[in-house]
């Protein structure tokens, strides 16, 4: 008889690493509906399941895997293999205290494309591009008019906004000037990136590729080996607090812990000596987004590239329509290449612990 393993959440079916799980063990699709059904259906018809398979969203839509799911748990099941990196949802230390095994998928996929993103971010940020393309409309339809508007007019740093003159302009601009904001080539400017695990120092990669040079913030300096080993140089500091004398461009890759929440406040940002661009694909808690707000609207934040958010799903309403502003939804490492081998990665450690080997990334 086939082990049985209970899928929460989707996958991509054609995989050929799916269809040859799928064939050695039985594969349960199961959709989460309430915590009190999930609790009735393990006591119930899957009380003989001896694996999870969690995709990105996983427990987290009734609170996480912890407290009474964790107290109803299938006796047999040894192993709950999630496809996310984090796994602040999932109780693992009373999982281990009971023998059941917890996985995740490192950012070693993940880094790619998070990493792009911030090469957006940077690139948009010091070419003033939000601006542009917003203002490049129907209403001119003309290059140079267009160009001549945004060198007349003045961004708000209230609304986030151009004020807009009449689009009857003439004359001629050359574009490096957008409403008073001037354009610059991100060469030769100072990027921090505070977190520098495998996605940060894919991020340093992409953005030394541009001519930045890159300073690092983590809990302990890179050793001298590893530090000769990344493919481009590095700076450590201890803090946030040090580079707000150089900073140009901050990006946030660390995780959410009480020690990193609001890292970023408003102290901090009335710190740097000249307006600082920030980008956030780490975790929303990082951020103080009244903080951040604020700093916008009285310029000392040039720009904000958010894709987590502080009391996300929701977003800060007064972050929404501001061209100063990109906002993604979470959506850093969103892409085919990344989704498949994370489904790839969960399934090899499922069949690994019921084959009786170690998993490929044990948690606990």
């Amino acid at each position: 008889m086939k082990s049985k393993v209970l899928f929460i959440g989707d996958l991509n079916k054609n995989l050929p690493q799916y269809k040859e799980f799928s064939e050695k063990y039985e594969c349960l699709d199961y959709e989460i509906t309430t915590r009190e059904q999930v609790i009735e259906d393990f006591k119930g018809k899957f009380q003989d399941i001896e694996a999870i398979y969690g995709a990105w969203q996983g427990f987290g839509y009734v609170g996480g895997f912890n407290k009474d799911l964790l107290d109803n748990i299938p006796p047999k099941v040894k192993i709950i293999a999630i496809c996310s990196v984090g796994y602040d949802a999932y109780d693992y230390k009373t999982m281990d205290e009971r023998g059941v095994i917890l996985t995740n998928v490192p950012s070693t996929s993940a880094a790619d494309p998070v990493a792009d993103l911030v090469l957006y971010h940077a690139l948009t940020s010091f070419r003033n591009l939000r601006l542009t393309i917003d203002n490049f409309d129907a209403r001119l339809n003309h290059t140079v008019k267009t160009r001549r508007l945004l060198e007349v007019s003045k961004f708000n740093g209230q609304t986030g906004q151009i004020d807009r003159l009449d689009d009857k302009v003439d004359g001629y601009a050359y574009g490096e000037t957008v409403g008073g904001l001037d354009c610059h080539n991100p060469r030769g400017h100072n990027a921090v990136i505070f977190g520098f695990g495998q996605i940060g120092q894919t991020i340093g990669q992409r953005l030394s590729a541009i001519g930045m040079n890159i300073h690092y913030i983590k809990r302990s300096k890179l050793s001298q080996d590893e530090e000769s080993k990344l493919p481009y140089p590095v700076t450590y500091h201890k803090s946030l607090e040090e580079v707000t004398d150089f900073a140009d461009f901050l990006v946030l890759a660390a995780p959410g812990t009480p020690e990193t929440k609001h890292s970023v406040n408003e102290s901090l940002i009335n710190q740097f000596s000249h307006p600082i661009r920030i980008v956030n694909v780490g975790r929303g808690s990082i951020i103080d987004e009244n903080a951040l707000v604020n700093g916008l609207k009285s310029g000392q934040v040039a720009y904000a590239g958010l894709d987590v958010f502080e009391d996300e799903p929701a977003v800060h309403p007064e972050l929404l329509g501001r061209h100063d502003v990109v906002l993604t939804p979470h959506i850093g490492a969103s892409t085919v290449e990344n989704f498949d081998n994370t489904a790839i990665t969960a399934m090899a450690n499922i069949d690994n612990v019921l084959s009786g080997k170690d998993p490929l990334t044990k948690v606990n």
